[in-house]
C-alpha cells in the first residue's frame, strides 16, 4: 500500500491514520473546533460550579438522571413534533448499546427482525448474537418496498423492523412522508414494532417527520449524537412506546452489556441542550458539511454519485462489470479507504456494485480535497452513465 506523500509535519500528514490511510470509509461528522471547543468549555465551567468532579462520577446514571431524561425529551421532541413524557426517554451510551437492549427486549424467541436489504452492518451482527433471525426486505428509490414488507409480515410474522428513514446507510435515500405513513400503517396492522434509527436526520436542512411520530404506540425511536455532534460523543436518546416499556427493557439494568451513558458525556449533552448550545453546534456542523459538499461537487463533477447537502456519505454506483470490492482495494493501496457495497448486504444477497464515501471524517478540507482527488482518478465519467441524483 502506498503511503500518502505530503510534506513532513504538514496538517494533512498529521491527520492520516497509523496505517497511512485517509479513512473515507468512516461516517463521522466534520469537526468544528472553533464552535465546539468554546461551548464545551462553557458547559464544563457551569457544571463544576454546581458539583465536584468526584460527585459527578461517583455512580452510574443508569437510564439517565431526571435532568438527562427531561433534556432528552426536549431534544427528541424537536424531531417528533411533540415532547414525549420523560418517563418514556432513556439515555444510553450509544445507538449500538441501545440496540443491544432493544433487540432481545422486544423480540420474542423464534420471531424475526426485518431489515432493509442494504443496511447498517452491525444490526445483523447484534441480531445473530441474540439468536434473532433476520429477514431482508427490498428497497427502492423511496426506501422500503411496502408490498414486499407486507408480504413478509403476512408470511413470516416478524416481531420488529429496523429502519434508517433519513439518509439511509449506505444508499442515502430519505423515505418520503407518504411512504413513511404507508410503512407505519402496515406495521400497525400486523403488530410489528418499529425501531427507527434517526441518527442522520439532525443534519438535514429540512428533516421529515419521523415514522415514530406517526405510530408512537409501536415505535422505539433512537436519536444519537455521534453522527451529528462528534464521533466520540457517543450518546443516544431512546423514546419507548410507554414509560412501562422503557422500564421493562432498560431498568434496573441488564448487566450482560454496558449500555449506560458515562456521567461526563451525559452531563455535557444535558448542558448543551439546557443552554441551547446543541443548536449552535449543529448549525456549525451543517455549515462545514455544506462546504464539503461544494468541494465534492467541484472534484467529482464528472462522476455519477448520489447524496444530499446534509448527508455525511456519498453513494457511487459503478458500471456493470466493475467489482466494488476490487476497486475499493485498489483505492486503498493508493492511501484512501472507502467501503464497498457488499459490506452492507447479507451473504445471500448480491448488491449492485457501488462504493460509499464518507466526507465528514477527515480533519480538514485540505485532507478531504486530497482524498477526493485520489478517488476521482479511479472513478468512471458520468458521460457513460446517469448523472448525479439530488
Amino acid at each position: 500500500m502506498n503511503r500518502v506523500h505530503v510534506q513532513p509535519e504538514s496538517p494533512i500528514d498529521r491527520c492520516i491514520d497509523e496505517n497511512g490511510l485517509i479513512r473515507l470509509n468512516l461516517n463521522h461528522p466534520p469537526p468544528v473546533p472553533h464552535t465546539f471547543d468554546q461551548i464545551f468549555k462553557g458547559v464544563l465551567e457551569d457544571l463544576f460550579r454546581t458539583m465536584s468532579p468526584s460527585s459527578l462520577v461517583k455512580t452510574h446514571r443508569w437510564t439517565g438522571s431526571d435532568e438527562d431524561r427531561s433534556r432528552g425529551a426536549e431534544f427528541t421532541g424537536r424531531r417528533l413534533g411533540t415532547q414525549p413524557d420523560a418517563g418514556r426517554v432513556v439515555l444510553t451510551h450509544s445507538t449500538q448499546a441501545a440496540m443491544h437492549m432493544i433487540l432481545p427486549g422486544i423480540i420474542p424467541k423464534g420471531r424475526a427482525l426485518v431489515v432493509e436489504q442494504m443496511t447498517y452492518p452491525p444490526v445483523r451482527t447484534f441480531a445473530e448474537r441474540y439468536g434473532i433471525p433476520v429477514i431482508d426486505v427490498p428497497i427502492d428509490g423511496d426506501g422500503v418496498d411496502p408490498n414486499a414488507f407486507e408480504n413478509v409480515c403476512k408470511e413470516a410474522n416478524p416481531a420488529a423492523v429496523y429502519l434508517l428513514t433519513t439518509y439511509q446507510n449506505p444508499t442515502t435515500i430519505t423515505m418520503s412522508l407518504t411512504r413513511r405513513a404507508h410503512i407505519a400503517e402496515i406495521a400497525r396492522r400486523y403488530c410489528v414494532k418499529i425501531i427507527e434509527d434517526d441518527v442522520y436526520s439532525l443534519l438535514s436542512p429540512s428533516p421529515l417527520m419521523p415514522i415514530s411520530a406517526m405510530a408512537p404506540e409501536i415505535s422505539w425511536y433512537l436519536l444519537g449524537t455521534a453522527k451529528s455532534f462528534a464521533a466520540g460523543l457517543k450518546l443516544a436518546y431512546l423514546v419507548a412506546p410507554t414509560a412501562d416499556e422503557a422500564a421493562r427493557v432498560f431498568w434496573p439494568g441488564v448487566r450482560a452489556t454496558y449500555w449506560m451513558a458515562t456521567p461526563m458525556s451525559a452531563a455535557l449533552m444535558s448542558g448543551f441542550i439546557r443552554r441551547g448550545d446543541d443548536q449552535a453546534i449543529l448549525s456549525a456542523v451543517k455549515t462545514e458539511l455544506r462546504n464539503r459538499h461544494e468541494l465534492l461537487d467541484q472534484i467529482l463533477c464528472n462522476c455519477r454519485y448520489v447524496t444530499d447537502p446534509g448527508c455525511l456519505h456519498v453513494w457511487l454506483p459503478l458500471p456493470e462489470g466493475t467489482s466494488s470490492k476490487e476497486l475499493a482495494a485498489a483505492i486503498k493501496r493508493d492511501g484512501v479507504q472507502v467501503a464497498d457495497s457488499n459490506s452492507y448486504a447479507s451473504s445471500s444477497f448480491q448488491p449492485s456494485e457501488a462504493i460509499r464515501v464518507g466526507i465528514g471524517n477527515p480533519e480538514g478540507r485540505d485532507l478531504l480535497e486530497y482524498a477526493l482527488k485520489t478517488l476521482a482518478r479511479y472513478l468512471p465519467s458520468k458521460r457513460s452513465s446517469a448523472g448525479r441524483s439530488p
